[in-house]
């Protein structure tokens, strides 16, 4: 080939190679498209994860609410009687035994006495009804104390209780130097556990009697009448003689003679500590060293609360209450709610039931006698003699309130209404006491006696005589209200705060999920990117 055709066949191929190829710049621009590309696709998925975290974590923490909210829910009532329990249940640690052991919460007793107003006319010999003045009250303030405390293996605690009385004269409306007339306890019991003796043997004591009281009645101050005891030498007589068909185990007579301070004198008690059945949480279930009282029958178990600890008795159309001064217990009916210092509770109290003895009801009918006589009185008495050493006793709500005509009709200048019933008011849910009235009076029996001319001076030849009633009151203080009703303010609040902490967990959810959708479909760069890569890549 000739030079010059070599030489311009070099000129065309270069000029070739010039017309593919591309400037220098523009290679580095594409260069530095393709690094841009790539370092998009590393910042879309960086971006694209931290979406990812927020969403879950916003979803898994709306989970997580959502299951706690829902099950809290559910079993807070079991979580929050659980506790209750805890604290409740009589053990050396919990919260109720240094409450129970020394009783924080102000207790009073308060004494009206009746005085007889025509002990003259009763005396001449007319035929007129025996009138009584109330007179009171007088005010004690009472503190209890648990003392010889022994925990037993089967699930009850034994204890003794002291109790102390003081007299608040702020308080009460007398003193305690008022004299008091009445009739002659003394000698009504006398006579009552003589009345089935010979009658030479009645003559004969009714002379003893007599040359030591003029009559049956008796004045001495309040405060003999209830705590110092009144002196009389029939008790240092009848010390001498050591066979006497009756038993006196005092040195003088007194309501509440020897029992101030005394430890013994209520007795010992065997209580359930509610740890193995909590509801049988306060139940006394041994009294004096045995599970029966002198009663037949169901009257004469030992059964019920001493008043102080309570199981929650929600349901509970009735309570019992034990009383170591009647030697059986009480049965409260459910009577309606009630509300204490901003704390609502229900009522229980006595109804004419409580004092029967089978004349109204028949289930009642262990209360007297299986053969029953004249020592069986009409409803509304209940007959205490042989709790009270042989003595005449009989115990009523105060003025008479639901006692047969037969004897309220006998006694001018008793004015009862319900508010002299037997109350006790419960919170439901916690068992607290909201307040107790334990409301009862004190009477004697006074029946003619052939031979014993003392005791056989009233009008009428068998009176219920009223000598005093009593009123122990118990009411939630400042204190415990505080912590009752933040209580119940925490057992009934928590639901409301599951619930809501439930809600915010779905609002959570609903957040995370959205937030995740929108980024995903609102992101440009997801799919072109991942193309371009692709396509740069099969390129090279």
């Amino acid at each position: 080939m000739a030079r010059e055709e070599r030489i311009g066949l070099r000129m065309h191929l270069d000029a070739l190679i010039q017309g593919c190829a591309e400037p220098t710049w523009l290679v580095r621009t594409k260069g530095l498209k393709v690094r841009n590309r790539k370092h998009s696709g590393t910042a879309g998925r960086s971006n694209m994860v931290s979406i990812a975290v927020k969403s879950g974590l916003l979803m898994g923490f709306g989970a997580a609410f959502v299951v706690v909210g829902a099950v809290m829910v559910v079993y807070w009532p079991t979580i929050f009687f659980t506790q209750l329990q805890k604290m409740m249940m009589l053990t050396e640690t919990s919260t109720s035994f240094s409450i129970w052991r020394e009783v924080p919460i102000p207790m009073y007793l308060e004494c009206y006495m009746f005085n007889i107003t025509n002990v003259d006319e009763i005396l001449a010999g007319k035929n007129v009804t025996l009138k009584v003045e109330q007179l009171g009250p007088y005010v004690y303030r009472e503190h209890h104390t648990k003392e010889d405390i022994t925990w037993n293996d089967n699930n009850t605690v034994t204890f003794y209780n002291r109790r102390v009385w003081h007299f608040q004269p702020d308080m009460s409306n007398g003193s305690i130097s008022d004299n008091i007339t009445s009739i002659n306890p003394i000698i009504a019991t006398v006579g009552h556990i003589m009345r089935n003796e010979p009658l030479f043997l009645r003559v004969a004591v009714n002379v003893f009697m007599g040359m030591n009281h003029k009559n049956l009645f008796l004045t001495a101050n309040v405060s003999s009448w209830l705590f110092d005891g009144i002196s009389d030498p029939l008790f240092d007589i009848a010390a001498q003689f050591p066979d006497l068909p009756f038993e006196i185990p005092f040195d003088k007579f007194g309501w509440f003679y020897s029992r101030n301070e005394s430890k013994e004198f209520d007795g010992v008690f065997v209580m359930n500590t509610g740890t193995a059945d909590f509801s049988q949480l306060g139940n006394v279930e041994m009294w004096r060293h045995s599970n029966r009282t002198m009663y037949r029958d169901h009257c004469g178990e030992v059964r019920g609360s001493t008043g102080e600890l309570w199981a929650p008795e929600l349901g509970q159309e009735e309570l019992v209450v034990f009383s170591s001064d009647l030697c059986t217990y009480l049965t409260l009916s459910k009577s309606g709610p009630l509300t204490v210092d901003g704390i609502e509770g229900m009522q229980y109290s006595t109804n004419d039931s409580t004092f029967d003895n089978g004349h109204k009801y028949p289930s009642m009918a262990c209360y007297c006698d299986e053969v029953r006589d004249e020592n069986c009185l009409p409803s509304g008495a209940l007959n205490v003699s042989a709790c009270r050493f042989g003595s005449p006793a009989f115990v009523t709500l105060p003025h008479f309130l639901g006692v047969d005509s037969y004897y309220a009709d006998k006694i001018e200048g008793l004015a009862p209404t319900d508010d002299y019933k037997f109350r006790l008011a419960l919170e439901m849910y916690t068992g607290m006491p909201l307040q107790v009235f334990a409301q009862l009076q004190i009477n004697l029996l006074v029946r003619y006696v052939p031979g014993i001319s003392l005791n056989n001076q009233l009008p009428d030849g068998d009176t219920l005589v009223p000598m005093f009633w009593f009123r122990q009151e118990v009411r939630i203080n400042d204190e415990y209200a505080r912590l009752a009703r933040f209580a119940l303010n925490l057992r009934d609040g928590m639901p409301y705060g599951f619930y809501a902490l439930t809600a915010i967990g779905i609002i959570l959810l609903i957040v995370g999920i959205v937030y995740l959708m929108r980024k995903l479909l609102k992101s440009p760069e997801t799919a072109p990117i991942l193309n371009e890569t692709n396509n740069t890549e099969e390129t090279r």
